[in-house]
């Protein structure tokens, strides 16, 4: 089965939705990406509970420009930070990035796209996440979804990080991610690439480890992930249609021994997982 994005017409690049009918299925798959990459070159997962949904960060979907994401961004953090304070331990120096990745996973919107080094983490959410087998969106049928990105590969394609061949995943504390960086201005603004840049954050909560978190950050422009890949010709993303009832993923997921308090380490997993355990969920 091919995988992976295809060439169109006018020579763009548009992904491929590759549909799959079994959790082995969507590891041969994935693991063939993975072969073709080499070992050196990690993957990150991300699970979305309708195959249409974008690959759009959650605060980028409530704006309608940058300057208004920016704005809402810097508010947002602000209150945060304010509010937030009896919540931490004494003394805890939050710095701004810090601050964006743990609203991200207390959920609060921000300009993060959560993505998981472990594909059954990212396969949990896209098959728990609120939807039903039989909901519609825009029409079209919703099936869960997984995204695969080469991370490595996406940040090299960006267009002004070409003449550094070998970067990598970055940093809070890159100089390419000072002008990302939280409580920017507009002038940081204006100079942000377009292209959403994969990133890795602080894990500064249990969840962020258990899951382990990773993410792609926003940057001066609000086109979805698949919207760059199809205009820039990036290679580094694939997509697979998961035809499997929900409830079905999760019995699987449950027999490979993933328990809901490992995504969620803490009363609220371990109540989850009874629940589920005796039916209730």
């Amino acid at each position: 089965m091919q995988v992976g994005c295809s060439l169109s017409g006018r020579g763009e690049v548009s992904i491929e939705e590759v549909r799959v009918k079994s959790i082995s299925e969507l590891v041969a798959e994935v693991l063939k990406i993975g072969a073709s990459l080499g070992s050196e070159r990690p993957l990150w997962h991300r699970g979305q509970s309708c195959s249409n949904h974008r690959l759009l960060a959650s605060l980028a979907r409530k704006v309608e420009n940058p300057k208004a994401l920016l704005s809402l961004e810097q508010r947002l953090i602000t209150r945060f930070r304010q509010r937030s304070l009896p919540y931490w331990p004494a003394g805890y120096p939050q710095n701004d990035w810090e601050q964006l990745f743990a609203m991200q996973h207390h959920e609060l919107p921000t300009r993060l796209l959560d993505w998981s080094e472990n594909l059954f983490v990212a396969l949990y959410f896209a098959s728990s996440d609120g939807a039903r087998d039989s909901e519609t969106h825009e029409g079209v049928r919703c099936y869960p979804s997984m995204w695969i990105l080469d991370p490595v590969g996406w940040n090299r394609q960006a267009k002004q990080l070409q003449e550094f061949p070998d970067v990598a995943i970055l940093t809070t504390d890159s100089d390419d991610l000072k002008a990302y960086a939280p409580l920017s201005n507009e002038t940081d603004l204006a100079r942000r690439y377009a292209q959403p840049l994969a990133i890795y954050g602080a894990y500064n909560s249990a969840r962020i480890l258990a899951q382990r978190g990773s993410f792609t950050v926003t940057g001066n422009s609000l086109s979805s992930m698949e919207d760059f890949a199809s205009e820039h010709s990036t290679s580094a993303l694939w997509k697979f249609i998961v035809e499997i009832p929900r409830v079905q993923i999760q019995r699987d997921l449950s027999t490979l021994g993933f328990a809901e308090s490992m995504i969620f380490p803490d009363l609220v997993g371990v109540s989850r997982e009874i629940a589920a355990l005796e039916g209730l969920s």
